[in-house]
């Protein structure tokens, strides 16, 4: 617990105050041991409930928790979270996150029980305390026993006023007040750096926050990053993978809409490695989404629609979703 040096005062300041030994000693309380086990308790609760979401299913792994992100998207099928989940991919996720701990510790239960834990833990460390200081010598012992007495009652008062406040029956109110937050930390232990390939807004898959170079095994067609066609002004269907080993030119703010060859995208976008391979192509499940999305994508980024191989309407949703566990390994 933090502060003991100005707890220590404290208590030898109310201590000399013999006369009020009741008063004193539920003062001293409130105002120096409740608000240090108060700030005690949520400082450790973010930690404990990002502990408790990694072992569900969906955060236990960073390819399971990818698959499941996406996999919900394919569930929910809505344009508008598809849209966000591209353009605002980091914003997006940490709100999936935070939905998925409110889901999963709706009913309060587990997080009380995390609460109690550290509010106990705190009461057992203030009580051994007292008892070590009445164990010592003192010119003044009856009267230190008369306040120990008072301040221990005062601290059992104090563990069942905060398990009262700890009663907080909506979970995102609990989650606001943390020091720790949760959808922060599962975001950089299972997601990463968050930045996404400049071309086609496929995430960074380099893990953790401390690498240099960014990589995504799959990428998608461009135009779900918004490239388009200059010519047409029709949203690509191409891949980052067979354009970077093409003769193709692009253009971005980042060279003022000048064109650059895609051959030579690292002198733009030094940061970035993108595996040249013409063999490649976007999995079943990314083509599901720009076929059945296509005129929605094109009326968001003010292009026109891409013209999408007859093979990707084919494509069922059963067959995006195989697509989907194909490219995480899942079973």
């Amino acid at each position: 617990m933090e502060n003991k040096d100005k707890f220590r005062a404290d208590f030898k300041d109310v201590f000399n105050e013999r006369d009020q030994c009741q008063k004193k000693a539920k003062e001293f309380t409130n105002q120096c041991l409740k608000p240090a086990v108060e700030d005690f308790v949520n400082r450790s609760l973010g930690t404990d409930i990002t502990g408790e979401m990694r072992t569900k299913p969906q955060f236990s792994t960073r390819m399971f928790c990818q698959y499941s992100i996406l996999q919900d998207l394919l569930s929910k099928h809505d344009f508008d979270k598809y849209l966000k989940y591209i353009c605002s991919y980091e914003k997006y996720v940490k709100k999936w996150i935070l939905d998925q701990i409110q889901l999963n510790l709706s009913n309060g239960s587990k997080v009380s029980e995390f609460e109690d834990r550290h509010i106990q833990s705190s009461i057992t460390n203030i009580s051994d305390a007292i008892k070590k200081a009445k164990m010592q010598k003192s010119d003044n012992l009856k009267e230190f026993v008369e306040f120990a007495h008072w301040l221990t009652e005062s601290v059992k008062e104090m563990g069942q006023d905060l398990r009262e406040k700890f009663k907080e029956p909506h979970i995102l109110t609990k989650l606001n007040h943390l020091h720790v937050k949760p959808q922060n930390e599962l975001f950089s232990t299972l997601i990463g750096c968050g930045k996404q390939c400049p071309f086609c807004k496929s995430p960074c898959e380099a893990g953790g926050g401390a690498h240099t170079e960014h990589f995504a095994s799959l990428h998608r067609p461009e135009g779900l990053g918004t490239y388009r066609w200059t010519q047409t002004n029709k949203l690509a269907t191409d891949i980052c993978s067979s354009l970077v080993i093409s003769d193709g030119r692009f253009r971005c703010h980042a060279i003022n809409n000048a064109y650059h060859p895609y051959k030579d995208y690292r002198n733009i976008f030094p940061d970035w490695k993108i595996p040249p391979d013409g063999s490649l192509q976007a999995s079943d499940y990314w083509k599901y989404v720009m076929a059945k999305f296509n005129n929605d994508f094109a009326k968001e980024y003010d292009a026109k629609h891409a013209d999408i191989p007859s093979s990707w309407y084919e494509i069922k949703r059963n067959e995006a979703e195989e697509s989907l566990k194909k490219s995480f390994s899942i079973k």
